[in-house]
């Protein structure tokens, strides 16, 4: 038998308006969600008491429940089924140990169960003492006090050895774990107060049992001295963190978790604390590591040369590009094209060539790079096909996964091949590239072509290996699938399942966000704007979208600046346009294609002041070049109207059919699938023929167009209707019009959504506007009058309700 102790210092409980009542809750853990996370199936089952009081009225604390919480979410992650007790009284504490050590004992014979408590302990006569909540023990800040007598202990506070450890031993559990995050403060000295180490008045040695189960016990401090509680505006104590930190990371055993504790505690605290451990460290792993060791610590060398090849070439370019071993999201294109350019600031391009015609892999890798981008040779397709895959069968990883990019997406002017792509993913992937087991992942998570289908077990098997070989984004991918699975759980009703996966996102993305991931940052700015299992909060959602902007994340900077832009409740209260334009501008700094446009919209509008006088005019240029159907329709209205340039109806026309034609190459997913920004163009194109009298360069269109726009002094009315994305339900904005087309133009802007933005409007709202369209044409009326009429009285029902007057120009 063996059992693993930690104790944490304070006790920390949520706290209760009713007299001894204390919130347990117990969060169930699937086989599944252990079998990913890591977990071996054939270890013990596992079952922790998590224990955390910061109410002291007399001495309080501030951090042992947030750390009991901290604790709680990641033991769940790794597969321990959690009684979670917050501020409970002495009679509660020893009511849920009662529970706990039923519960161990109706769990069989393979049990590993672990206990943790973050509270005030007291050391008394050789004993320690874990001080419940309103017992009356502590002397108040800054008062002098004599220990109370041994009855109070006994009766007012709960014996950590015989209280918990004696019975722990007793349940028949065949692996404890023990842990104390205790004694931050010397409750009866109250010149100590954890800031120094202070000999004499920190919690006393405790023993495993001899002859009884293996255990193995953690405390926050050493024997005799003082934990420390953290800086002012810390979240957590130094040793719950550094706790937490150490079980989640894939291959964490009992030695290396105290390892980890031990060197971060000592570092955060400048020497000042130093964790401590009693008993064995028996053979017992948090999370189990997903590739082998070899490849994790880089052993597994691939072949980097033949003869003809310089060592020193391809020692120096093996240290540059880290062979085998991918641990942050890679861009193929960019990110090959940074690695070219290094080396051939020592290396010429024909040394590169000479390198990879003797066989070495890295070379070759370099070499097909160099002919896609066109670096020191002529662009080639077929010679960037030539070099990945010869670099790929010789074992480099990065050609591997750059191969499969190739033939999965198309890239390089060839037809896709999904199976085949997907075929060297799974080739990179067992080469430890942890960018390929995303890939993976991502194709089982969205079932996508090259799997039977959708899998989400398969999804997070992968996920949780690149996570094992420490990729940057692994969390950040299993926080998407854990929002996919939350979404799911809304769909079904299944209240419990929701809120475990919405839990262990948030957990996944605090975690990815506090490791620098910018996609990470970005979910949890949408979660905290829209209150995805979060309240609502709208300066949060700001920092954490300035955060991920910091990080480079240009979606973040623009969403940021739609927010500061937004003139509607859902916004800000009062825009902020010169903010607005700010992040734009950060956002065309970072890569954005569409954020100019945006920009151009505002200084068109007059809402910003341009920073040279054809500014706007350039910017809509620029998107155009790139493709932008929006930015051909904004150049359409530009010279129809005369804004920003002298009027000129015949470039007017011309931009307005560049959008007609880029709507044939226009992804319907994309941002310029949005139906108003080709209306536009229709409408711009009608009103030159029918008011202002151009001779059409087209004329078989012309009947289109009417078909399409419908009367150009026909009303233009902007609806809000309810959409669902992922577990948040959110509001849309929807246009109506008079068309002649068979189906309503509402049809278009929800698949829009459901395709762009990944949301569902409800199938009522959808019919509602199907059914009045069809009775608009059948009795020859308005359907945007119709809409109005029929909805005037109905929007708190139907979630409907007309806006403004939208208008036909937009």
């Amino acid at each position: 038998m063996i059992l693993f102790t930690i104790l944490l210092s304070p006790f920390v409980v949520g706290t209760s308006t009713l007299p001894f009542f204390v919130n347990i809750a117990e969060a169930q853990t699937t086989e599944e969600t252990q079998a990913s996370a890591g977990v071996n199936q054939r270890e013990p089952k596992r079952l922790a008491l998590v224990v955390g009081i910061d109410d002291y009225p007399e001495n309080p604390l501030r951090l042992p429940v947030r750390d009991a919480e901290l604790i709680t979410q990641q033991l769940e992650l790794v597969g321990f089924e959690v009684m979670l007790i917050k501020n409970p009284t002495v009679g509660a504490l020893e009511e849920a140990r009662d529970l706990f050590i039923e519960k161990i004992q109706q769990s069989g014979e393979d049990v590993t169960a672990l206990f943790f408590f973050a509270g005030h302990a007291v050391q008394f006569d050789g004993h320690n003492y874990l001080i419940p909540a309103n017992s009356n023990i502590m002397p108040a800040p800054g008062q002098s006090a004599r220990e109370p007598g041994k009855a109070v202990f006994r009766d007012r506070a709960v014996d950590a050895q015989r209280g918990i450890l004696d019975y722990l031993n007793e349940s028949g559990a065949s692996q404890i774990i023990f842990v104390l995050d205790a004694c931050r403060v010397n409750p009866f000295n109250p010149q100590h107060r954890a800031t120094i180490n202070v000999e004499g008045n920190g919690l006393a040695a405790m023993n495993a049992e001899p002859g009884g189960p293996d255990t193995f016990i953690l405390f926050a401090a050493e024997p005799t001295r003082v934990a420390f509680d953290g800086v002012d505006n810390a979240s957590n104590s130094p040793f719950t963190q550094a706790f937490a930190n150490a079980i989640s990371k894939p291959g964490s055993t009992l030695e290396a978790v105290y390892r980890q504790v031990y060197d971060q505690v000592k570092e955060t605290t400048e020497g000042r604390q130093r964790p401590y451990q009693e008993g064995v460290l028996f053979r017992f792993t948090f999370r189990e590591a997903e590739v082998s060791p070899e490849l994790a610590s880089g052993q597994i060398s691939f072949t980097s040369g033949e003869a003809g090849v310089s060592p020193e070439f391809v020692s120096g370019q093996t240290r540059l590009l880290e062979t085998g071993l991918e641990r942050r999201q890679y861009d193929v294109i960019r990110d090959g094209a940074d690695l070219l350019k290094q080396v051939l600031e020592t290396k010429s391009i024909n040394e590169i060539q000479k390198a990879a015609e003797a066989g070495d892999s890295e070379s070759q890798y370099l070499l097909a790079i160099a002919y896609h981008v066109g670096q020191g040779v002529a662009t080639d397709p077929k010679l960037t096909a030539y070099w990945l895959r010869r670099s790929a069968t010789r074992g480099f990883s990065r050609a591997q996964f750059a191969y499969g990019q190739r033939l999965y997406w198309g890239w390089g002017e060839i037809e896709p091949n999904k199976a085949e792509g997907f075929d060297w993913w799974l080739v990179a992937a067992e080469n430890a590239n942890g960018s390929a087991m995303l890939e993976i992942g991502d194709t089982y998570r969205l079932g996508r072509e090259g799997v039977p289908n959708q899998d989400f077990t398969q999804a997070e098997k992968y996920y949780n290996q690149a996570l094992s070989i420490g990729h940057l984004e692994a969390e950040t991918h299993l926080g998407h699938l854990y929002g996919m699975k939350a979404t799911t759980a809304k769909k079904q009703g299944d209240t419990d399942a929701f809120e475990q996966a919405s839990k262990k996102k948030l957990v996944y993305y605090q975690n990815a966000a506090d490791k620098g991931s910018s996609v990470a940052m970005y979910e949890l700015a949408y979660m905290y704007r829209y209150g995805d299992y979060v309240e609502v909060d709208l300066p949060k959602a700001i920092q954490w979208y300035k955060k991920s902007t910091t990080a480079g994340n240009s979606t973040a900077a623009e969403e940021l600046a739609n927010l500061y832009a937004d003139e509607s409740k859902t916004g800000l209260g009062e825009p902020q346009p010169e903010e607005a334009a700010k992040y734009f501008r950060i956002a065309l700094e970072l890569g954005s294609e569409t954020a100019g446009v945006a920009l151009a919209d505002l200084i068109k509008k007059g809402k910003v002041t341009s920073k040279t006088p054809d500014e706007a005019l350039n910017l809509y240029e620029q998107a155009l070049a790139n493709g932008s159907l929006r930015a051909a329709s904004s150049l359409s209205e530009v010279y129809l109207k005369g804004e920003l340039v002298e009027k000129d109806l015949k470039k007017a026309e011309q931009y307005a059919l560049m959008a007609l034609e880029l709507l044939a190459m226009t992804e319907p997913d994309s941002e310029d699938a949005w139906p108003l920004y080709i209306r536009l163009a229709a409408y711009n194109l009608l009103k030159l023929y029918q008011e202002e009298g151009l001779q059409p360069a087209k004329p078989e269109l012309v009947n289109k167009l009417v078909a399409q726009v419908g009367p150009l002094d026909g009303p233009m009315k902007r609806f809000t209707v309810p959409v669902a994305c992922g577990a948040v339900t959110s509001s849309f904005h929807v246009y109506t019009w008079d068309w002649e087309l068979d189906e309503p133009p509402t049809d278009a802007q929800f698949n829009w959504v459901k395709e762009a933005r990944g949301c569902e409007v409800p199938t009522d709202v959808i019919e509602s506007f199907q059914k009045l369209y069809k009775i608009a044409r059948e009795n020859n009326v308005s359907f945007s009058e119709l809409t109005v009429y029929a909805l005037g009285q109905a929007s708190k029902k139907k979630g409907a309700s007309e806006e403004e007057e939208a208008g036909n120009e937009q």
